[in-house]
């Protein structure tokens, strides 16, 4: 297990011209098409939204495979990732879709080539599983954001590709600001009759200032990482954690994921926590979630904000992971500063 954040290395920013190479990292465009019903008219759209803000847009040789489970094989995946990483051409990687498979790439990949051709690669769900996993082995920042089945999104995408512009393309500090609206509906299956429901903005768990690293991104891809040589170092981090989640069990899923992580060295010394927004299916608010997370002895006296953009539901900012943020958190207002990305 690395106990040390390694330097950060930050990946040269994305401009105009360059190219995205869209991968199966976990299921691929063909399982998505399969199993969630997206088509070829989807995926256009999202190739040329892309296009749109001037980027060239490429596929994997094997990004349509798909086995029984909606993937491409292993052998695949690392044959069109190690691909994409020693191809000068390639600027950015950007992961299909989330799913179960990405944690049977760890092991398999070269990371000798993450270091050796930096570049930007961005996803969310279990692609955080990667992400971590590269920042722990060679301090190359990456990206917990869209993966490419978002930019298919007809209605309520512009937050969410309003931060992927500013993570990916901009130099500069940004702020994190709550969207006005969200969504936790199956916008696929439906794309014009959307429900948004008005945001009620970020909840103050527990006030404080901080400074750190972030790692993080799924909650669950972040335990399983725990005792391996993948997991990141915790001292000096800002944890962002987030869930699908489904009924009861995800408060129980949250109090199991901090007491984890609180057994991990380091933890004494994380700095804050960001807690991603969850859908309303997990009947979670504010009041049982700060119930919650004030019984868990080992987090008090840090701050913690929840309710954030990022994860599960829409929309989504893009967070760096490795990268550093400020936090501000008070019951009237929340600060999130994303100062190196």
């Amino acid at each position: 297990m690395n106990n040390n954040h390694k330097q950060p290395v930050l990946p040269p920013k994305a401009k105009e011209g360059d190219q995205i190479r869209v991968l199966a990292l976990s299921r691929s465009l063909g399982g998505i098409m399969n199993y969630e019903g997206f088509t070829e008219e989807d995926v256009e759209f999202g190739r040329k939204r892309l296009e749109d803000i001037g980027f060239e847009v490429t596929f994997g040789e094997h990004v349509m495979e798909c086995n029984t489970h909606l993937t491409a094989s292993i052998e695949s995946r690392i044959e069109d990732l190690h691909q994409a990483l020693s191809d000068p051409s390639v600027k950015i990687i950007l992961a299909v879709s989330g799913g179960i498979g990405a944690m049977q790439l760890l092991d398999k990949i070269n990371y000798d080539l993450f270091a050796s051709n930096p570049k930007i690669i961005c996803g969310y769900s279990d692609i955080g599983h990667i992400a971590n996993a590269v920042f722990s082995k060679t301090g190359l920042v990456s990206y917990y954001g869209p993966n490419f089945s978002g930019f298919m999104m007809r209605k309520g995408f512009d937050y969410t590709l309003q931060y992927f512009q500013k993570c990916l393309c901009r130099e500069e500090h940004f702020s994190a600001h709550p969207s006005e609206t969200w969504s936790d509906d199956p916008w696929h299956k439906d794309q014009e009759n959307r429900t948004f429901l008005p945001s009620d903005g970020y909840w103050c768990i527990s006030k404080g200032q901080a400074e750190g690293t972030i790692i993080g991104g799924g909650m669950g891809s972040l335990c399983r990482l725990t005792g391996s040589e993948f997991f990141p170092a915790l001292s000096g981090a800002v944890l962002f954690l987030e869930n699908p989640g489904d009924g009861k069990a995800s408060l129980m899923a949250l109090d199991n994921c901090l007491r984890s992580l609180s057994f991990q060295k380091g933890f004494e010394n994380v700095r804050g926590i960001v807690i991603g927004r969850y859908p309303r299916s997990s009947r979670i608010d504010r009041n049982n979630l700060t119930e919650l997370v004030r019984q868990i002895t080992t987090v008090s006296g840090i701050p913690i904000v929840a309710n954030v953009n990022f994860g599960h539901t829409t929309p989504v900012m893009t967070i760096p992971i490795g990268g550093n943020c400020l936090l501000d958190v008070q019951e009237d207002e929340t600060g999130i500063e994303f100062t190196e990305h």
